[in-house]
């Protein structure tokens, strides 16, 4: 069954990609109650190979309220204009951890999805030294894989 192929896994965040990041912080500080933490930069060539827009320069940031988490990423620069990237202006994803990863991005191209960055290892944040990859559904629809954590505090070990 498909939940076979999952195992332990854990939705980790959804997140949105936004024209003007200090405007939704605002918003969603001020009027909808959540926490910011502080805005990151992610430029490194890695980001770029993640999400399948080379040589993409963005900012992030997470927030936090409602038993939930939240981001909100804006994108400052890419190498070249592309169709990702053009169906990114207002677009969502939603972030899942999984144990294996490898096996999930298969399951989702067998299943009609398609992935749109490659397996990468994140070199920084949270997450670094994990694994992860974008990907769509069959209908377009983001969805950002990482793996589990080996740790129960968000480090590697």
């Amino acid at each position: 069954s498909p939940a076979d192929k999952w195992g332990q896994s854990t939705i980790d965040h959804i997140g949105w990609y936004t024209p003007d990041l200090g405007a939704s912080v605002t918003f969603w500080t001020q009027v909808m109650g959540f926490e910011a933490t502080p805005v990151q930069e992610r430029y490194m060539p890695w980001i770029g190979q993640l999400i399948g827009i080379p040589g993409a320069k963005l900012r992030l940031v997470h927030l936090f309220g409602h038993g939930g988490h939240i981001e909100f990423i804006q994108i400052q620069q890419a190498s070249a204009p592309t169709e990702a990237l053009s169906h990114l202006s207002h677009g969502a994803h939603i972030c899942l951890r999984v144990k294996d990863i490898v096996c999930i991005s298969e399951a989702i191209v067998t299943g009609g999805g398609s992935l749109q960055g490659q397996l990468t290892p994140i070199g920084e944040g949270k997450a670094a030294g994990l694994k992860g990859i974008y990907a769509r559904d069959p209908h377009g629809v983001l969805i950002e894989v990482i793996e589990l954590c080996r740790t129960g505090d968000g480090s590697q070990d």
